[in-house]
């Protein structure tokens, strides 16, 4: 018989882990589940980004008009000491300065292709004839932009022939 003091009987043999030590498998199988998804993330966000359309790098920079195709296949530089500029929002408004003026106006862009409409602009006289005949053919390109090219941070614009308009750097 044995006594309250006595020590309890003890099993010669190794000691057994808890219950509680040891890896549940709902847990091991909700680690692995997450991963996966983690995997798919990142692999899919990387395929998104790589394929990013002409519409899309759009709004990634400000733009600063480099050149103007007014007539023939020859670009005209823009005017020294004028300053043309535009920004594409994601919300589908467009902005910038025109060498005199300020506009704004509204677009659409898909793939490789652009409607530029509803262009506005303050009406503040240019102290020189030429860069008022520059931000008047700037406005005209832009409504009619049919088709843009983004590569190298430049941006181009086209007609509805494939000709282009506008050549833009990003600032």
């Amino acid at each position: 018989m044995a006594m309250p003091d006595d020590p309890e009987p003890s099993n010669a043999g190794p000691e057994k882990p808890s219950p509680a030590d040891e890896p549940k498998g709902y847990m091991v199988s909700f680690a692995v589940i997450l991963i996966a998804i983690l995997v798919v993330l990142v692999v899919f966000m990387n395929f998104t980004g790589q394929n990013t359309t002409a519409a899309n790098a759009l709004t990634e920079s400000p733009w600063m008009l480099q050149s103007v195709y007014s007539s023939g296949d020859t670009p005209v530089p823009v005017l020294n000491g004028s300053v043309i500029n535009a920004s594409f929002s994601v919300d589908g408004r467009l902005a910038g300065y025109g060498g005199c003026n300020r506009y704004s106006g509204r677009y659409m862009a898909q793939e490789t292709r652009i409607v530029i409409s509803q262009v506005t602009t303050t009406s503040i006289a240019c102290r020189d004839q030429n860069i008022t005949l520059q931000e008047q053919q700037y406005y005209a390109s832009l409504e009619e932009a049919a088709g843009l090219r983004v590569h190298n941070r430049v941006l181009t614009l086209y007609d509805t022939t494939g000709k282009p308009l506008l050549v833009f750097a990003a600032a």
